[in-house]
């Protein structure tokens, strides 16, 4: 099958390997006996990573894809703390930018947070450059948007949160985007605001990108010790995830720290992020947008390449923040 252009497309049922993976049939004891089996992994993890998700074939033209659009990536570099938080409680509560001297500029959409920890982990800075794809800019005919429209899917991601219903992400931007990392591309450590994220390994870079993980440290006694320990470059407690193109990863991000370490090579490491939601209409306030994407809406970005901004204090929506798997 192929899209208005001539370019090769899959039906989201042929891209996924359903007979090692059988979500589109959750009324079959295989199928139940699955959504049991990666629900209680995530409970148990904080994540549940399927290998080999995606057929070979699917894998080829997915990425083949989000290397056509990749000239449309949005692309962020600033500081933030692991909590994604201003330290400081007269920070600006409504996506204003606060000066910070000659570097990156700060932007705290949500202000000062009173349960963030105070102390020393709480001012440290870490650092991330990448870009994204906004979903408005992915082939409305691409097997990408097909693989994000398929219900199943939807469904079988709520199985594994113990969700009801899911509904997907209404955000004309942010409802399915691709992190785009290129040369000296990093994402520093941190916890996410949202609950969960969903993301498909589709391309790992010629070196470096490794995911790297604390499990469900958030809320601990020795949380502060710990993540002084890891930011000072202690390794006991950090467990690095395998990039396996092909993969889908359903993530627990707000209580485990994890981080993207810097990307070397021509090669960008392409990972797309499939956002839901609980309630059905959810979207990024405008404000948030013009953060993320560089513009507010549909309209044409006038600038798709270096924005010096901190861009990635978590959105505000809930089940849409920019993972950084």
């Amino acid at each position: 099958m192929n899209d208005a252009a001539g370019k090769p497309v899959i039906d989201a049922a042929r891209m996924v390997d359903l007979a090692r993976y059988p979500i589109a049939d959750p009324g079959s004891a295989a199928g139940a006996a699955f959504r049991q089996a990666c629900r209680k992994r995530f409970l148990e993890d904080g994540l549940c990573m399927l290998p080999e998700f995606i057929r070979p074939e699917a894998l080829e033209t997915l990425a083949r894809e989000a290397e056509g659009f990749a000239g449309d990536a949005w692309f962020c570099r600033s500081t933030h703390n692991v909590y994604l938080t201003d330290h400081d409680p007269a920070a600006p509560r409504d996506g204003r930018l606060s000066p910070s001297g000659g570097g990156p500029r700060n932007v705290c959409l949500t202000g000062h947070d009173p349960a963030t920890p105070a102390g020393d982990v709480a001012i440290r800075q870490e650092r991330t450059f990448v870009g994204s794809i906004p979903y408005d800019r992915i082939g409305k005919g691409s097997s990408l948007r097909r693989l994000y429209l398929w219900d199943p899917l939807k469904d079988f991601v709520g199985a594994v949160l113990g969700k009801d219903r899911l509904h997907r992400f209404a955000d004309p931007l942010g409802a399915c985007s691709v992190n785009v990392f290129g040369d000296g591309g990093e994402h520093g450590w941190h916890f996410d605001e949202s609950e969960f994220t969903v993301t498909l390994m589709l391309q790992p870079p010629e070196s470096g990108g490794a995911f790297e993980y604390v499990p469900r440290i958030r809320g601990r006694e020795d949380e502060q010790a710990i993540i002084g320990a890891v930011l000072d470059g202690d390794r006991a407690g950090v467990v690095e995830l395998p990039f396996t193109a092909g993969a889908l990863l359903v993530f627990g991000g707000r209580q485990t720290l994890h981080r993207v370490t810097r990307v070397h090579g021509a090669r960008p490491r392409l990972v797309p992020v499939l956002c839901y939601a609980e309630r059905p209409g959810l979207e990024n306030s405008e404000a948030v947008r013009k953060l993320f994407w560089g513009r507010t809406g549909t309209e044409p970005a006038s600038c798709r390449k270096y924005l010096p901004i901190h861009a990635f204090t978590a959105r505000n929506t809930g089940f849409s923040a920019r993972s950084s798997v």
